[in-house]
């Protein structure tokens, strides 16, 4: 039954008057309880007021005869008098009106997960409010909390609903961590989300991506015309990306009956959903948006382009970087000669181009970036006479314009997805990254070797770790695919042996030996049981650092261990 907590509604048998003097018998309690009793004594407790709460009896009690109340007393008076107003307040109110019945959740016909899998559910959510261990010891028990992203995919992947008593917890994991959210709300499903329409905290999952499943159909033109009209702009978002995935030319033609009349920075992210299905197709439209007026757009809607090799944007830049960059003859051995541009003018900016480079740049040698990563890098083989990607990046660079020239490929290649020059930029693994033939930054290796096959990434950063240890590998190992090929898992042992045997505490390979817990196939656990136990200490190693290290190799083992098992749950041939 609901009430309503204001001035209550009149009795069968009050007057206007009662009600009248009730209020103001409640104001005055009210205001004396605010100011205090000394500096405002109520009227009502000193027989000023009227109503048949205006005298209180107790402030004239045996003793109290021919003096005032004192100040303890009237405070005592106000609280009671105010407790047994409130009570008649209450007594007085009326039912206020049933609220609406609540639509019912939806069906999900998804299938229940396995008994064991909800009961790790359960716990793994329960792990993820515990509390973190102390500084610099994690202990040896595995991490549920980092755990929980694997287990959302499994069970994603498998096609399982959450329980319907798990869907609180799974929504508050998801508004804690945004990195959770994808995966925590396709497993919450159509319920999770009626869910979260009743609670203010979790309106997070109605927005965006989380909200895929109240998406239209792709098909119901109807339901999309309205949503693209009507919805909240990550709504849209996330219909674009939907429509664009499943038809990519329905998809543009629904960005363009709007385009003109969005506001810059959803234009930005609108045209950024373009790289799902970018084909050939879509060059009218990204040739029109290098016209627009925001900058940021004008610089996406180039970088699609250049992603067209055949476009005539591709062509542009091509020419303009085959004036930059070509092969002098007249050395004594071929060499890579550039001659960057002087101006930024009106052509290239309407290109994309930047003309203000950021602050410690030249600007000769900003526009000269902008052009190459742009052109297409078919381009250079007949540029360079007929060189491979592997011949041309081994050429020396004239004028110190090398580590330009290769980072503007580098860029390029990333963008293109172009493998061949990837893997000619990277160079061989063994060779120092200081003196490869592409780039010395991890991160841009790391992005080159992202457009190469999974197994062929696994091998190159494996032999990178064979040659180079861990200390530079962290970046390389987060691009490789989980769980780690065999040779890629059995580098990143033998370096975390060798790491330990060399006496160097365990956490300064933390961040690796997190990944290893989260990445490292679980069939590695039976050859990491030798390195669980205590070594003994030489006279050069670290303090203690055995033990950490016999603490740090059995959470691992633990954690493997348990991926393992998660991986049964689900599957329905665990416990």
């Amino acid at each position: 039954m609901n009430t309503r907590a204001t001035t209550p509604a009149p009795s069968a048998t009050g007057s206007e008057g009662d009600r009248d003097d009730s209020a103001r018998v409640w104001e005055e309690l009210v205001t004396s309880a605010l100011l205090g009793t000394d500096r405002r004594p109520p009227a009502v407790l000193t027989g000023v007021g009227g109503g048949d709460c205006g005298h209180d009896d107790r402030v004239q009690g045996p003793g109290t005869q021919g003096r005032g109340p004192t100040g303890a007393e009237m405070a005592g008076a106000l609280l009671g008098s105010a407790a047994v107003h409130t009570v008649r307040r209450r007594a007085g109110l009326r039912p206020g009106p049933a609220a609406p019945p609540l639509d019912p959740a939806p069906a999900d016909p998804r299938r229940p997960l396995p008994a064991a899998a909800r009961r790790r559910l359960d716990q793994l959510l329960a792990g993820r409010a515990a509390p973190s261990p102390a500084a610099g010891r994690r202990g040896a028990a595995p991490d549920l909390a980092e755990l929980l992203p694997q287990w959302l995919t499994l069970a994603n992947e498998r096609g399982y609903k959450a329980p319907p008593a798990a869907l609180p917890a799974l929504l508050d994991a998801a508004r804690a961590r945004t990195d959770l959210r994808p995966q925590a709300l396709r497993l919450a499903g159509p319920r999770g989300l009626w869910l979260a329409g009743l609670n203010p905290e979790w309106r997070f999952a109605l927005r965006g991506t989380g909200a895929a499943g109240r998406l239209p159909s792709p098909g119901d033109a109807e339901g999309v015309g309205l949503l693209w009209d009507e919805g909240l702009f990550a709504e849209r978002v996330a219909l674009l990306a939907a429509v664009r995935t499943e038809d990519a030319a329905a998809g543009l033609a629904l960005l363009a009956s709007t385009w003109s009349a969005e506001r810059a920075e959803d234009r930005l992210m609108f045209l950024d959903s373009l790289r799902a299905g970018l084909s050939d197709a879509d060059e009218e439209f990204l040739e029109a948006a290098l016209a627009d007026r925001s900058r940021n757009v004008r610089a996406t809607a180039a970088e699609l382009l250049s992603a067209l090799p055949a476009s005539a944007f591709a062509g542009r830049m091509a020419g303009r970087a085959a004036t930059c960059v070509g092969l002098d003859r007249t050395a004594e051995s071929p060499t890579v000669s550039v001659e960057a541009p002087h101006e930024c003018d009106a052509a290239m900016q309407g290109d994309g181009l930047v003309p203000t480079p950021p602050a410690g740049r030249g600007e000769r040698s900003w526009w000269l970036g902008q052009i190459v990563e742009a052109a297409p890098l078919s381009c250079w083989p007949a540029r360079f006479g007929g060189r491979t990607p592997e011949e041309i990046v081994a050429l020396p660079v004239a004028d110190d314009w090398q580590g330009e020239l290769h980072a503007a490929w580098c860029r390029a290649a990333v963008r293109q997805r172009d493998a061949s020059w990837s893997r000619a930029l990277l160079g061989a693994p063994a060779i120092p990254p200081a003196t490869g033939p592409g780039t010395s930054s991890l991160a841009e290796r790391a992005q080159l070797l992202a457009t190469l096959p999974a197994d062929e990434r696994a091998r190159w950063v494996a032999a990178f770790v064979a040659a180079h240890g861990l200390s530079e590998a962290f970046q390389l190992l987060g691009v490789c695919a989980v769980p780690w090929a065999e040779p890629l898992g059995a580098a990143v042992i033998d370096a975390l042996d060798i790491a330990r045997d060399a006496g160097s505490y365990p956490w300064s390979f933390s961040g690796v030996m997190g990944l290893a817990e989260r990445c490292l196939a679980p069939e590695a656990a039976r050859q990491l049981d030798s390195l669980t136990a205590l070594p003994d200490e030489e006279e050069d190693t670290a303090p203690g650092a055995g033990g950490y290290w016999s603490e740090a190799f059995q959470r691992l083992v633990s954690t493997l261990r348990l991926r393992a098992a998660m991986h049964a749950e689900l599957t329905g041939t665990g416990g």
